[in-house]
């Protein structure tokens, strides 16, 4: 900037700073609502990176309640410019205010929202004719005074006489800061490191390094690691500047935030905080992340103006019950600014908390406490049953990335603890060993003090969700190191193999609350993961929801488990499995449903069944039903009852060969749709789809190609098929890789689908509604999306197996083998359908035989039902009721169809999305957060 352009700017900063002095006299000299004017300290002499508007009228003379902005400028600029226009109109709404004024000494014009139209519409407008330049400012001054009280008097008028909306210095704080400095600033920064990367390639390196480590967590919010980054970055200088401002009352060396201004580096400003952490901690929060140095002057601006608008405004005003207020407000805004991705419910983090501490006195700790909400409700439970010094004193948190531990340290602090050192420390969770330190600086004296970490009494925390194929590189190292490559399996998830090592940190008989995904539940590597808790803990408890998703945000579905770490040598525990039966949504809305979640837990017994169920085995039990092939997801519902008719039972592979459709992998060859010439002799039955199927004696709907001919034969004998392959011989897939060469497979021609893929039986791989195995009258070739059975003996009764297979039990066996996935579809494949069990036909007499036979042939007739209409239905009720009777088991069948209601009930309900109406509401500043964990998702490299 020019000295001249210096000039010309503190000419106009005098100006509104004239204006500010006379609106105020006027204020003081008549009962207005307006009781005070502002803005002198944000008129920078750049107007390049501004927030807030150049005049702000309050209706306090604390400064805590802003009513109107005004712009201003001088009268070379036109009333009618549109980047003065908008400019004035993009604060008012990023403020939340309905009315807005610019003012360039010619004309004075105010603007009102218009819901209807969702626009600014001008109000009313001013004049003074004779001001056309710069000079005539100052000559003219009397007449825009005059000008200046009549506006004054009509906008007062207008305030009073309408319900026009005003903000808070709370909710700017909390909302609306944070939001402007994300959206405008968000790509600009990003923009800015590219351009400094390319002049110094270690950045590229510092932020690539980031971005791998993170990038998962980024999957549904920025695809673009520099945009990521950038969020860290302004996210960081943000709290900050807001932490220091609205703690500088407590803490007389933060007051050293009021020292920046326009005239501060960014460099400058982080040796400002370091002094500032030197004196009073809150490390985490003060600390600078890597890179916040580079940032534009825009950008730059923008956060000093933050600053200095709060160095200006009602912060001295604001009481300890709305000091609190704001600083949770700002972490949950945070929280859905980041990718909430994976954020933990804030009443889900209670209740965790309350049924993993037992021992309220006892360290307790958050190894993975991403945004804190974990360690913020331990610290609240605990301040009401041993206070707050001790609350503090026992609460330790800790994660592996730095952004996140700077809102932990925010949410764990209120205000009355802010003189109180938080006991939370940067640190990756694997690499927790007890009898380590860190170092915390006491608030009060300044002085820096080690502490050893403790053996825990509780550990709770919500562990990442990350699958080993995403398993970061420093965390695989460190797994390789502690675990034995035969000891776990390598398809474990990160969450799995920190789980395993938190039992260094617990005492003996210390307890761990964790909330994981629910995969271990039925795949091989959660039931490595199962056997290996068992040697380190004691499996007590295993909660899951059944009705509704707990993290709504996310497909993923979730469990909590409750250990207690136990000696190798000691017998067993029996583990309870628990079903939620009401919605997050509604035990949030509920506190005795809370309540009677966490008591029946403590007491391991449900005190209400329709709010928790539970089924409770033995670990023998749990092994002898997880050797009948069913997944651990079939223990919540009450499934003993297996136990009891093993014996008319048999392994469906010792009847079935069991096999997936056909994998190919290009439809368009292998089941023609278009009109084409291929010889009949080539073209077989297929069934492509039977999610439209009606009968379970299917009848295919599509052609196979399957030719094993080669192309020479086919030239000569047969065109048709050789002018069907060729049509297809240059063709190349989604990737651009030649058919010829995707297709390609050992000892088979590329176009070769051979025509031993023939099922007599099939069913749908993820199922959801309709479970149903069908029939064809003769081998047919299926899609991959179906799983194709063959007898072994066919000598065998095939009517007879196909009824079987479409029983109540066989339906229970198709639910229990699998577990929901996000959306609510059945996860199974043909592995877990091979692996199930069914009724054996050996045990069958051939009377029997007949009479199954024939009460099937009447549901045969009828079109495929859901599962749910089949029980309802007398003809399909008649049919288990026969089958189940031939096996002397038909007591049964009621427990059969209660445990398979249960499960898909459960499982149905994970995909409706349930609104959480937890969060507050825009306008208020009431606090009811719902959104809190976010594991490694805003770090520093």
């Amino acid at each position: 900037m020019s000295s001249q352009d210096i000039i010309v700017r503190k000419n106009e900063r005098s100006w509104a700073i004239e204006i500010i002095s006379q609106i105020n006299r006027i204020a003081s000299e008549n009962d207005l609502v307006i009781k005070r004017a502002g803005g002198e300290s944000t008129i920078s002499y750049s107007k390049s990176g501004r927030m807030f508007p150049d005049v702000i009228l309050y209706e306090d003379k604390e400064l805590s309640r802003i009513l109107q902005g005004w712009e201003l400028k001088m009268p070379d600029v036109s009333i009618t410019d549109e980047t003065f226009v908008k400019d004035a109109q993009r604060k008012a709404k990023a403020l939340g205010l309905t009315s807005c004024l610019i003012w360039n000494f010619t004309y004075a014009q105010l603007f009102i929202f218009n819901e209807a139209s969702g626009d600014f519409e001008l109000k009313k407008q001013w004049e003074n004719l004779n001001i056309k330049t710069r000079s005539d400012v100052a000559l003219y001054k009397d007449n825009w005074e005059k000008t200046l009280y009549d506006v004054i008097i009509f906008v007062n008028e207008f305030l009073l006489s309408n319900d026009v909306k005003h903000i808070s210095i709370g909710e700017i704080i909390s909302n609306s800061a944070l939001n402007i400095l994300i959206n405008d600033n968000k790509s600009i920064v990003a923009d800015f490191l590219k351009e400094q990367s390319v002049v110094d390639s270690v950045i590229e390196a510092k932020i690539s390094i980031w971005w791998k480590s993170i990038k998962s967590e980024y999957q549904f919010d920025e695809t673009d690691p520099y945009k990521a980054y950038a969020k860290s970055v302004i996210l960081n200088w943000a709290y900050r500047l807001i932490f220091a401002h609205l703690i500088k009352r407590q803490q007389k060396e933060a007051i050293h935030v009021n020292d920046i201004d326009y005239e501060t580096t960014p460099k400058e400003a982080n040796i400002i905080f370091s002094e500032i952490t030197s004196k009073c901690d809150f490390y985490n929060v003060f600390a600078s992340i890597d890179l916040n140095e580079l940032l534009p002057n825009k950008t730059w601006e923008s956060l000093v103006d933050l600053s200095l608008f709060l160095k200006e405004n009602g912060i001295k005003s604001i009481n300890q019950s709305m000091l609190q207020n704001i600083l949770e407000k700002c972490v949950n805004v945070t929280r859905r600014e980041l990718n909430g991705q994976f954020t933990t419910p804030k009443t889900l983090a209670r209740i965790l908390a309350s049924i993993t501490i037992h021992n309220w006195t006892e360290d307790c700790a958050d190894p993975c406490c991403g945004t804190g909400t974990i360690p913020h409700e331990i610290i609240n439970l605990k301040k009401f049953k041993i206070g707050v010094s001790k609350a503090i004193d026992t609460t330790w948190a800790s994660d592996k990335y730095s952004l996140p531990l700077q809102i932990a340290n925010i949410s764990m602090t209120s205000c009355e603890t802010i003189n109180m050192a938080n006991r939370i420390f940067q640190s990756n969770a694997l690499e927790l060993k007890p009898g380590a330190t860190t170092d915390i600086v006491d608030p009060k004296t300044g002085i820096k003090l080690t502490y050893g970490i403790p053996l825990f009494g509780a550990i709770c925390s919500n562990l990442p969700f990350i699958a080993f194929e995403n398993v970061p590189a420093e965390d695989e190292l460190l797994i390789n190191q502690e675990f034995d490559r035969d000891y776990v399996n390598r398809k474990s998830d990160l969450s799995y193999f920190i789980a395993l090592h938190l039992a260094n940190m617990l005492r003996d008989k210390g307890y761990l609350g964790i909330i994981t995904s629910n995969a271990w539940l039925g795949t091989s590597a959660g039931a490595a993961f199962y056997c290996n808790l068992l040697e380190h803990y004691n499996l007590l408890q295993v909660h899951v929801s059944g009705s509704g998703r707990w993290f709504q945000n996310a497909d993923v579905v979730t469990t909590i488990l409750i250990l207690q770490k136990r000696d190798s040598s000691e017998n067993r525990l029996p583990t309870t499995f628990w079903l939620w039966k009401k919605t997050l949504e509604s035990i949030s809305n509920n506190s005795d449903y809370e309540r009677t979640i966490i008591e029946s837990s403590l007491l391991n017994k449900s005190s209400d069944e329709s709010i928790i169920k539970c089924s409770e085995y033995t670990s023998d039990q749990i092994d002898q039903l997880h050797n009948m092939n069913i997944s651990y997801n079939a223990l919540f519902h009450d499934v003993l009852w297996l136990l009891d008719i093993q014996q008319v039972l048999t392994p469906l592979r010792s009847l079935f060969k069991v096999f997936r459709g056909s994998r190919r992998g290009w439809d368009a060859l292998f089941f023609p749709k278009d009109k084409n010439s291929i010889e009949s002799k080539f073209l077989h039955p297929a069934l492509f789809n039977a999610k439209k199927l009606d009968d379970l004696v299917a009848v295919p709907d599509r052609k196979a190609f399957s030719c094993g001919l080669d192309l020479a034969t086919l030239e000569t004998n047969f065109k048709g098929a050789y002018k069907w392959i060729k049509k297809f011989e240059n063709q190349k897939n989604g990737t651009g890789k030649p058919l010829t060469e995707v297709l390609a497979r050992p000892k088979e021609k590329w176009y070769e689908m051979k025509p031993n893929e023939v099922a007599e039986i099939f069913t749908m791989m993820n199922p959801d509604k309709r479970i149903f195995f069908g029939r064809f009258n003769e081998p047919t070739f299926i899609n991959q999306r179906l799983i194709g059975l063959t007898l072994l003996d066919n000598s065998s009764d095939v009517v007879l197996y196909h009824a079987l297979l479409n029983s109540i039990l066989m339906k229970f066996f198709i639910e229990a083998v699998g577990f929901g996935r996000g959306l609510g579809v059945l996860d199974i494949n043909k592995d877990n359908v091979a692996s199930c069990l069914m009724l054996n036909p050996a045990c069958l007499s051939q009377h029997s035989v007949n009479i199954i036979k024939m009460s099937f042939m009447v549901v045969t007739g009828k079109p495929i039902m859901t599962v749910e209409e089949e029980l309802k239905d007398t003809d399909w009720i008649s049919f288990n009721h026969t089958v189940l009777s031939a096996f002397n088991i038909d007591s049964y069948y009621d427990s059969i169809c209660n445990s398979l209601k249960s499960m898909r009930k459960a499982r149905m309900t994970a995909k409706d999305k349930f609104e959480v109406n937890e969060t507050s509401k825009v306008g208020s500043i009431k606090y009811d957060a719902s959104l809190s964990k976010e594991y490694s998702k805003a770090a520093e490299p």
